[in-house]
């Protein structure tokens, strides 16, 4: 289960995906329900008993975004998705004579 308060999940701009060996991926709310939707459909084993409650991969995969922060795809390998907040910066700090 996620540390992070559904509303917080709600208001992430995108999330950082976390898969091993490979480097950091920051994604949409619409590109990670679409990767968590292919992920279930290429590992029916990780639609446990509460996903399965669910009739399509979409409710599935939205399901695990609005409750989980992460998922054992296989022993051992571990991904992860956590909520970020991108905001694009309006000055450079290092121009703006604030150090």
């Amino acid at each position: 289960m996620s540390d992070y308060e559904p509303e917080q999940l709600r208001a992430a701009s995108h999330y950082v995906l976390l898969m091993p060996g490979l480097p950091e991926q920051f994604l949409s709310p619409e590109e990670l329900q679409e990767f968590l939707e292919q992920l279930l459909q290429e590992h029916p084993h990780l639609v446990d008993a509460d996903l399965a409650r669910y009739p399509t991969s979409q409710a599935q995969a939205q399901r695990l975004i609005d409750t989980a922060c992460e998922v054992e795809v296989s022993p051992g390998e571990t991904l992860q998705w956590h909520p970020v907040r991108l905001n694009k910066r309006t000055s450079n700090p290092l121009h703006s004579g604030s150090l």
